[in-house]
C-alpha cells in the first residue's frame, strides 16, 4: 500500500479576487463552505472583522484551500474527498498535518495526512501525502493490464 501525494498552488490574488468581487462579500460564505465545523470556529474567532478583511485573513483561507485541494488531487478518483472531510491541523511544534474525516467532524480511525506548506508573497503552495487504501492493491497489481 503505497501513499499518495498531491501538490497545489494557489495564487492569492485570484482568491481575493473571489471573495470580494461580489457585491455582497463571499468571505463568511466560502468560509463555512470548505472549513469543517472546528475551522470554522477558528475562523470566527480569529477573524472576527470580516468586513474590512486583512492579507492574513485571505492567506489563512489559502492555506486552507490548498492543503484540501492538494490532498483531493492526492486522493485522486478512487477516493473522492469532500471539502468538511479533510481538516488542517497543527501539531503542538506548529508543524501541519490533515485531519481525514469519515463524517463532518468524526476522525476516521488512524486517518492522518501528512502536510508541507510554504507562502511568500501572492503564492501559496502545499504538498500533502495521504494513505493509501488497502483495498486498492498494491501498485503492481493496478498495472497488471499493461504491457
Amino acid at each position: 500500500m503505497f501513499p499518495s501525494i498531491g501538490v497545489d498552488l494557489l495564487h492569492l490574488p485570484r482568491l481575493t479576487s473571489l471573495l470580494f468581487s461580489r457585491r455582497t462579500p463571499y468571505l463568511r460564505r466560502f468560509a463555512a463552505r470548505i472549513l469543517t465545523p472546528r475551522e470554522l470556529s477558528q475562523f470566527d474567532q480569529r477573524h472576527t472583522n470580516t468586513s474590512q478583511p486583512s492579507a492574513e485573513v485571505v492567506r489563512w483561507l489559502g492555506v486552507r484551500w490548498a492543503a484540501k485541494e492538494a490532498a483531493f488531487k492526492a486522493g485522486g478518483p478512487d477516493r473522492r474527498l469532500l471539502w468538511k472531510q479533510v481538516e488542517v491541523d497543527y501539531l503542538s511544534s506548529g508543524k501541519p498535518y490533515l485531519r481525514l474525516l469519515s463524517q463532518v467532524g468524526r476522525a476516521e480511525k488512524d486517518e492522518r495526512g501528512e502536510l508541507s506548506i510554504s507562502h511568500d508573497g501572492d503564492y501559496v503552495v502545499a504538498m500533502a501525502m495521504i494513505p493509501g487504501r488497502p483495498e486498492l492493491g498494491a501498485w503492481d497489481e493496478r498495472r497488471s493490464g499493461e504491457v
